[in-house]
């Protein structure tokens, strides 16, 4: 009886020694990914898609800023002034009226702006700073999830580092947006998923808990972000593959222990079509404001190399942007190198799972289900619906935390060399040779980390509109007082505007600032009498800056405006022209 107590007390503390390990290793972390997400967070322009996040989350929207007509850089700004006290109520009328995104993000972020106390001009750092602690917060999500799905704190361990350190991770935390808060949301339901198929191969009921919990969830995600029910489809379809795999089993109509499962179903189904009235009723639908899906011969599968290579990123990175073209080439080079050396043995670990884990095979198929299916959806929207997601990798936080613990738990194979046993393919090459063990998992780690400080610094994951450098162009190259002209269709190029003008704010150097005009394309005339007008009514000289103007170089000629000869190094997202009006 003595000895059964010492070994009592003796696995007692082991386990609480073992728990402790993991709680200061997670911290560790968790330690790492805060400090990558706050480094250099305000460093980096701001995105027209940032912009918009902020001036609705203020209260403010964008329908007061002034058309066809030269406007201070103050006024281009207002709607990121914090001058006003708005009430969550003014959020959502602001955001429902002119936009068409689901609000929970926006409030959030409105009473965090609020308990920080920004005043004046709402700077950048405040604005992203939410979606940065958010995206730490799925660090010790993340670890949960792998711990729960595969009954494994070594995966769990696996799968926080990798999302501390992950470029894809860094780069979403560091925009003003909701796709962090989402990324919560998908880890959630992803877990509940997980225990109801567990419940479901032992035929027991869910817990009344868990059924509000996964409802509760499922609805704030869409909530957050409609391209959360991507993430719902991809469940559900695997839900119905396991219901088929019960019904050729039982050979009846599965029920009993569905019955709760049912009613999740119904619930989120109905968390759903609360805010079909919202998408359905917006004039001007950014969700539906796509580069649409290329279908000619030579380009039809260009979506496919870059699905792969946003899988690639979400685990390592090297400067491919902003650099000089041969360390963009050796970059892309030991990225291809390092990829192709280190999946054999991560593909030798999953096949582990169906020969000597057979425990952990389930958590594989429903993750992996989850990933394949969810894969499947997007190619469905770029070749069925001709909309090619695939041109924006922030859109790829579906499958993310699924592509983390997946990769966790082939590292958490590898570490513990359970795939010794596996061998390798006929066709192997040398150079695969010795992937095998904690060197890939070390070597992943490693290129995971240099991805993510590449992404802190810029560059990787660069803004698609690089504000920064074009107002820097733009300052360094005028010797008189500037008017920048861009058309105006929609609110994508207000917000471009805005975005281009807070660097003008943010980096003033004593010289006079710019005015700007946002000129109203008119049917049948090329040249905006907006545009004359104002031209006419300001003195010169003028450097005029035709920044995505839709008008030709006649019409600006015909006013007494030349354009200038000097260099225009190539600046992304932006076509410009410099004109000398005199």
């Amino acid at each position: 009886m003595l000895g059964m107590l010492n070994n009592l007390k003796n696995n007692l503390q082991k386990n609480l020694q073992k728990n402790w390990f993991h709680l200061f290793l997670l911290l560790g972390w968790l330690a790492i990914g805060i400090a990558l997400r706050l480094t250099n967070l305000e460093e980096k322009s701001l995105s027209s898609i940032e912009v918009s996040t902020l001036g609705f989350s203020l209260g403010n929207g964008f329908l007061g800023v002034p058309l066809d007509r030269a406007i201070a850089l103050n006024t281009l700004l207002s709607p990121l002034q914090n001058e006003s006290i708005a009430r969550s109520s003014d959020v959502i009328h602001r955001l429902l009226s002119e936009s068409n995104h689901p609000p929970l993000y926006f409030l959030l972020t409105h009473w965090w702006l609020k308990w920080l106390g920004v005043k004046g001009l709402t700077v950048i750092w405040a604005g992203r700073s939410l979606s940065a602690i958010l995206g730490a917060v799925s660090i010790p999500a993340v670890f949960s999830l792998g711990w729960l799905a595969f009954r494994s704190p070594i995966v769990g361990q696996f799968a926080a580092a990798l999302m501390a350190v992950s470029p894809f991770g860094i780069y979403l935390a560091q925009e003003a947006r909701h796709y962090t808060l989402t990324i919560l949301w998908i880890i959630a339901s992803v877990s509940c998923l997980i225990v109801a198929i567990r419940c479901i191969k032992h035929r027991d009921r869910l817990n009344i808990w868990l059924v509000f919990t996964w409802i509760i969830v499922n609805s704030l995600g869409v909530a957050t972000h409609y391209f959360f029910t991507l993430a719902l489809c991809a469940e559900g379809i695997v839900m119905v593959a396991f219901w088929l795999r019960d019904f050729r089993a039982r050979k009846s109509f599965p029920d009993g222990y569905w019955w709760r499962i049912y009613a999740v179903m119904a619930g989120t189904l109905i968390g759903c079509l609360v805010w079909l009235p919202v998408v359905t009723g917006s004039s001007q639908s950014e969700l539906t404001d796509w580069i649409a899906t290329n279908y000619e011969i030579d380009r039809i599968w260009q979506p496919l190399p870059l699905l792969l290579g946003w899988w690639i990123t979400m685990v390592y990175l090297l400067p491919i942007e902003g650099t000089q073209l041969p360390v963009t080439i050796l970059s892309g080079l030991v990225l291809s190198i390092i990829f192709l050396w280190s999946l054999p043995a991560l593909i030798r670990a999953w096949r582990a799972y169906s020969t000597q884990l057979s425990a952990s095979r389930l958590p594989m198929q429903v993750l992996g289900g989850f990933f394949v299916t969810a894969i499947a959806l997007f190619l469905v929207i770029i070749y069925g619906l001709g909309k090619n997601l695939s041109l924006a990798p922030r859109y790829h936080f579906v499958y993310f935390p699924a592509l983390i613990v997946l990769l966790a738990a082939a590292l958490a194979v590898c570490w513990q060399d359970l795939d010794r046993q596996e061998k390798s393919p006929r066709t192997v090459t040398l150079l695969w040779l010795g992937a095998r063990g904690k060197k890939v998992v070390v070597t992943i780690l490693l290129m995971g980390l240099l991805g993510a400080l590449t992404v802190v610094f810029n560059y990787g994951y660069q803004k698609s509109q690089r504000a920064d450098l074009l107002a820097s162009h733009i300052q360094a190259t005028s010797q008189a007082p500037i008017l920048i002209a861009m058309t105006y269709d929609t609110h994508a190029e207000l917000r471009a505007a805005i975005a281009l003008g807070m660097e003008f704010e943010r980096f003033d150097e004593g010289r006079t600032q710019p005015k700007f005009i946002l000129v109203q394309r008119k049917k049948g005339s090329i040249a905006s009498s907006s545009l004359t007008t104002t031209l006419a009514q300001l003195p010169r000289p003028l450097n005029l800056w035709a920044v995505n103007l839709k008008t030709g170089d006649r019409d600006l000629e015909a006013l007494n405006c030349t354009q200038g000869k000097a260099s225009k190094p190539k600046i992304s997202g932006y076509r410009y022209r410099l004109y000398h009006c005199r």
